[in-house]
């Protein structure tokens, strides 16, 4: 019983890490097709409609690389 839950939990962790790897790679073809001004009009257009979604990122990569310069000193 408990062989077959972790196999089945197996399989579905390496079913999503398949479909995240083919979304991962599509992506990055679209971007590599995008001109710069195409991915900046794309950007602030994404940051236009998720302001709070812009605002905690850019604060994560605040601290994280607070974090990171504090501990090289």
């Amino acid at each position: 019983m408990t062989n077959h839950m972790f196999s089945s939990i197996g399989e579905s962790a390496d079913r999503k890490l398949h479909e995240l790897t083919d979304t991962s790679r599509k992506t990055l073809n679209n971007i590599k097709r995008k001109s710069l001004e195409e991915l900046y009009r794309d950007t602030k257009g994404w940051v236009r409609k998720n302001p709070g979604k812009t605002l905690v990122g850019t604060m994560a990569t605040g601290v994280l690389i607070g974090w990171l310069l504090r501990r090289r000193s």
